[in-house]
């Protein structure tokens, strides 16, 4: 054996399995979210399967043909493991690995996350947990700033259509504002029973983020990425009320927004919309949300900056979000909601992965955009949609 092979096989045999097991933990995490189960099933699969391998192999060879194929089978076997999953497959394998970065970064295995992320192809950059993630995100992860309602076509991105003459008889139905200033207390206590909290069942397991209502029809908006696997959906009012039933009205996937309508037993109270386009740098900006299933959950903060990312108009901001606040409303001081808390920015490499508050919220000017008095394609949460959208 050459030294040259030697120190192929030892990187083989070291990075290989490295990257197996964190690959094994980001499958395993589609059903799991322990990380002591995702550990322990991805290190028993990763060392059990190869050596079945191998146990196999030498017992078709003669003792003087042994030497060394032990080694030559597992590096192999790591080797191509990992080409397969991330390279080949990578399309596939970058959500899952996004994923589980986030679980590890949460669980303060900051390494183990960096390293994730990498093999992810650098930090997701925008991730909305949870479902990317905002539990999943993930998420989503992830996941612009609101195209203004004009009807000049933006090519490449035809989304959000232009606001047809028909949705304005649809947006007399909104809550009007009375421009009164409020403190973030009284906020809370007006607008917190207009929150709800949304949680989700889908291929890669449970997740949730946050939706608010828009009208006293039961018109709820939220984040694509919080629905978007959904297979199973419940929507939760401040007070514990259950919706007796939840559809899907319209997706807009590209600028990551989503609305639904549901029935209760009891009156809703919606939110006031406020205009996106009038937001400026400094002022303040609240929102509520469910953190990490903290229902509820108010923090307070700046608008940032207003930026164009990934060809969409969005909104940076300092209010604290973390993975389930995706969906939620973000408030100006007169308790209107003026975007939609969508994701935390990353960055573009692993390394920056520990900023801090680089917050983004899609502007509700979008989301306004995609009221209408019918939907044509409003469906059953799993279903696809008459236009083919799904969640």
């Amino acid at each position: 054996m050459t030294f040259a092979r030697a120190i192929l096989k030892a990187l083989a045999l070291v990075g290989g399995a490295f990257i197996t097991v964190v690959s094994l933990m980001a499958l395993v995490g589609v059903h799991a979210e322990s990380g002591w189960a995702r550990a322990a099933i991805a290190i028993v699969v990763a060392v059990g399967v190869p050596l079945l391998l191998v146990e196999r192999i030498l017992a078709r060879l003669a003792p003087d043909q042994v030497k060394g194929v032990a080694t030559d089978v597992l590096a192999l076997s790591y080797a191509g493991f990992a080409l397969a999953f991330v390279g080949v497959a990578h399309a596939t394998s970058r959500p899952l690995l996004q994923d589980e970065g986030v679980r590890l970064e949460r669980a303060g295995m900051t390494r183990l996350a960096k390293a994730a992320y990498l093999l992810a192809g650098g930090s997701p950059g925008v991730i909305a947990p949870a479902i990317m993630s905002a539990e999943p995100a993930p998420a989503a992860p992830a996941a612009p700033a609101a195209p203004e309602p004009k009807p000049e076509p933006k090519p490449p991105d035809p989304e959000p259509e232009p606001r047809p003459q028909v949705a304005e008889d649809r947006l007399r139905d909104l809550r009007p504002g009375d421009g009164k200033e409020r403190t973030p207390a009284q906020i809370f206590i007006e607008f917190a029973p207009s929150v709800v909290t949304i949680s989700i069942k889908g291929p890669r397991g449970e997740g949730g983020g946050t939706g608010f209502v828009i009208d006293a029809a039961g018109t709820i908006g939220t984040n694509y990425h919080v629905i978007q696997h959904a297979t199973e959906l419940k929507v939760k009012l401040l007070d514990g009320t259950l919706a007796e039933e939840v559809e899907v009205l319209a997706e807009n996937a590209p600028l990551d927004l989503a609305l639904l309508r549901i029935k209760t037993p009891k009156p809703l109270s919606p939110v006031v919309l406020g205009d996106s386009e009038k937001i400026a740098v400094g002022e303040r900006a609240v929102s509520i949300g469910n953190p990490l299933g903290l229902e509820h959950t108010l923090t307070d903060g700046l608008i940032s900056a207003r930026r164009v990312m990934e060809g969409k108009k969005m909104i940076q901001m300092s209010t604290p979000v973390s993975p389930g606040n995706s969906g939620g409303p973000l408030f100006n001081t007169r308790g209107e909601v003026i975007g939609v808390s969508s994701a935390i920015y990353l960055g573009n490499s692993f390394g920056h992965s520990l900023a801090q508050n680089l917050n983004l919220a899609m502007p509700i000017n979008d989301l306004r955009a995609m009221i209408r008095r019918d939907y044509p394609g409003r469906h059953k949460v799993g279903e696809q949609s008459a236009k083919g959208g799904r969640w």
